[in-house]
C-alpha cells in the first residue's frame, strides 16, 4: 500500500513538472512564496460579505452554494464586473478515483482553476476573502497524488490572497456537496447558524 501511495505522489509531481505557460508560472511563484514564509495561522479579519463571485455555478456544488448564499442575502455572480466583490470562491474540480480522474483534476484545477484564481483575485476588494472548495475522493492508488496537487493549489491560493491583501480560505475536499456548502458558508458567514453538529473553531 505504501508503494502505491509513493507512486501516486511521484506521478503528481511528474505531471506538475510538465506544465507550460501561465499555470506553471502561477504554481511555481506560489510554491516559492509559500516555502519562504508559511504564515498559515493568521487571525481572521472578518468583513461583512454582501457580494460573492463564484467561478462555476453550473456544477452541483456551485449551484448549491449560490442558492445558500442568496438565501442569506448575498449577491452572487459568476463574472467579474466593474465593482469589486467581498469574496471570490473557486469551485475546485471534483476528484474521482483512477488515472482518468487524476488527469481531469490536472486539467481543471492545475490549468483552468489556477488561471481563474490568478485572473479573478484582483476582483476582490482589499480585506476580502479568496476561497477554494471542492468535493471528491482522495482514496485509492492515486489518492496521494490528489493530496499533492491540492497542496500546490493551496499554496497558490495563499499566495494570491497575500498579493491582493485578502484572506485565504481553504476547505479540504468534502465527501458530499452538502458538507462542502456547510463548510464554506461557515467560513464566509461565521455568524450564520447552520444547525450543524460539527465545529470549525
Amino acid at each position: 500500500m505504501s508503494e502505491a501511495v509513493e507512486a501516486g505522489a511521484g506521478l503528481a509531481w511528474r505531471l506538475l513538472a510538465t506544465l507550460e505557460g501561465g499555470s506553471l508560472v502561477v504554481a511555481a511563484s506560489a510554491l516559492i512564496a509559500y516555502t519562504a514564509r508559511r504564515r498559515l495561522t493568521k487571525q481572521r479579519r472578518h468583513i461583512t460579505v454582501n457580494s460573492v463571485l463564484v467561478t462555476n455555478i453550473t456544477t452541483s456544488l456551485g449551484r448549491a452554494l449560490k442558492r445558500r448564499l442568496e438565501a442569506h442575502g448575498c449577491i452572487v455572480t459568476d463574472k467579474a464586473g466593474a465593482d469589486k466583490v467581498d469574496s471570490l470562491v473557486i469551485i475546485g474540480a471534483e476528484s474521482k478515483t483512477g488515472l482518468d480522474g487524476l488527469l481531469t483534476l490536472v486539467s481543471q484545477d492545475v490549468y483552468e482553476n489556477l488561471n481563474l484564481l490568478d485572473s479573478l483575485s484582483q476582483a476582490v476588494r482589499r480585506g476580502g476573502s479568496i476561497a477554494w472548495v471542492s468535493v471528491g475522493d482522495v482514496t485509492g492508488a492515486y489518492g496521494d497524488a490528489t493530496i499533492a496537487f491540492d497542496a500546490v493549489v493551496r499554496a497558490s491560493l495563499q499566495h494570491a490572497a497575500e498579493v491582493y491583501h485578502c484572506e485565504p480560505i481553504w476547505i479540504d475536499r468534502c465527501n458530499t456537496t452538502d458538507l462542502a456548502v456547510d463548510m464554506i458558508i461557515a467560513k464566509l458567514l461565521p455568524s450564520t447558524d447552520l444547525n450543524t453538529s460539527f465545529s470549525l473553531r
